[in-house]
């Protein structure tokens, strides 16, 4: 009996063992890696193959290579060809050993041929045109004023000079380097937010005593600064287009609330320059912080960011609105902005929660949302008589537009974002061997 139960046992435990640790063999996932020594250059497709001279010849009809290790730190080789109208695919097993050696045949070709490859400058172009704008309308004047040129001859040339500096010196400094969305557009909020820091910065240290000169100096050296500062953060921690943008979106309404705090306390007609400037940039930093964090804890698309910064805009708007129907002093009109806008963001927080706008999407929501304001504007100027009191019917009217665009444009993009986020999740699904 007990030599029955012991066959028993071991013929259950060698019939089932293998399906139990099927799953576990099942779920082991390659991970794809570089294919160089940079770790620029994740697969080579036909025309980067034809460029380093390498792989078409081996491996006709060839589409793309890619390399991928195991859990196990073995390594694959992955070839895909199309032949005869047919997709074809090679995988060759690699030690450690021949992917170094692999490794440093495409580093040597790429640094040849094609010194530039695997390198992502998808944001380069608005970057550049960012910073040409930037050098144009504003860095251009600003230095002859801050280094107190007065010859006119030589602010021209100053101006020339730094105009078309502010598009080669950018555009030599990222010529090899990756340039993602999201650096480039923290690069640029830092470039363009740094003008009110900067004054902040000066109106800290000097009240409302300092040179205007000074003043726009030290606007200058902020926007330079934080456009740098912003660059570099981005590239090093590989933030996306979605967090840069969320990051913005969340500084800028954190100084709007540090202004408000200050003129809720009353620094600026009691002449508390340098008070109102420390709590303007608290707030700014209070809100980038708070930004970054909610960018750890969200997938948010640069179009989902754009429409929780538009719902933010909405609150304020809508804040506006109602503490003008009842015509209070000026405090509740910041109070309630400032009530609204808070609420706007974290309404806006959960209309994108499982959604992936896109930017297009995002940009006519924005639109949208303008359009709808300027109509209703329009229908509550021709309703009224010229010579009534009609402010406040006019701000109702233009806050009851703007929230019919962006609801519109929001409900109109909806289902199309929810696919959007649904097919983004469901590739775990599909590549899931238990699915």
């Amino acid at each position: 009996m007990a030599l029955t139960l012991r066959l028993t046992v071991a013929f259950a435990v060698v019939t089932v063992l293998p399906f139990a640790l099927l799953p576990l063999a099942a779920c082991a996932e390659e991970v794809q890696v570089p294919l160089d020594r940079s770790g620029h250059v994740q697969r080579i497709d036909a025309q980067l193959a034809k460029r380093l001279g390498t792989l078409t010849d081996r491996y006709p009809g060839f589409t793309e290579a890619r390399l991928f290790r195991a859990p196990d730190s073995t390594f694959t080789f992955e070839v895909t060809m199309a032949r005869g109208g047919k997709v074809l695919r090679e995988r060759v097993p690699f030690s450690a050993a021949s992917v170094d050696s692999l490794r440093e045949q495409i580093s040597l070709l790429v640094a040849q041929k094609a010194p530039h490859a695997g390198l992502n400058q998808e944001g380069r172009t608005l970057l550049l045109t960012g910073t040409t704008l930037l050098g144009l309308g504003f860095y251009g004047w600003e230095l002859p004023v801050a280094t107190y040129v007065e010859d006119g001859q030589a602010i021209a040339g100053a101006y020339l000079l730094v105009a078309g500096g502010s598009f080669f010196l950018p555009f030599a400094a990222t010529g090899g380097q990756s340039v993602t969305y999201g650096m480039t557009d923290l690069a640029l909020y830092g470039a363009t937010r740094g003008i009110p820091h900067g004054i902040l910065i000066y109106q800290l240290f000097t009240g409302n005593k300092g040179e205007p000169e000074a003043l726009v100096g030290s606007a200058m050296v902020a926007s330079i600064a934080e456009g740098v500062g912003g660059y570099v953060w981005a590239q090093r921690a590989q933030s996306s287009a979605g967090s840069a943008q969320t990051i913005s979106t969340l500084g800028d309404f954190g100084l709007l609330e540090g202004l408000g705090v200050a003129s809720l306390a009353d620094y600026y007609d009691q002449g508390m320059h340098s008070a109102a400037a420390a709590t303007a940039l608290a707030g700014s930093a209070a809100g980038i912080a708070g930004g970054a964090a909610l960018a750890r804890h969200r997938d948010y698309s640069y179009g989902d960011a754009s429409v929780m910064r538009n719902a933010g805009i909405l609150g304020a708007f809508a804040g506006t609105m109602v503490a003008d129907w009842f015509q209070p002093q000026d405090k509740a009109y910041v109070t309630a902005a400032m009530i609204g806008g808070a609420a706007g963001l974290m309404g806006g927080d959960r209309m994108v929660s499982n959604t992936d706008f896109n930017v297009g999407q995002s940009v006519l929501n924005t639109l949208g949302m303008v359009a709808g304001g300027l109509l209703g504007l329009g229908v509550g100027y021709v309703s009224t008589s010229d010579k009534s009191d009609n402010g406040t019917v006019l701000l109702t009217s233009s806050m009851l537009g703007s929230a019919l665009g962006f609801a519109a444009t929001y409900g109109s993009f909806l289902p199309a974002a929810r696919v959007g986020r649904t097919d983004h999740s469901s590739l775990q699904i599909e590549l899931s061997p238990l699915a």
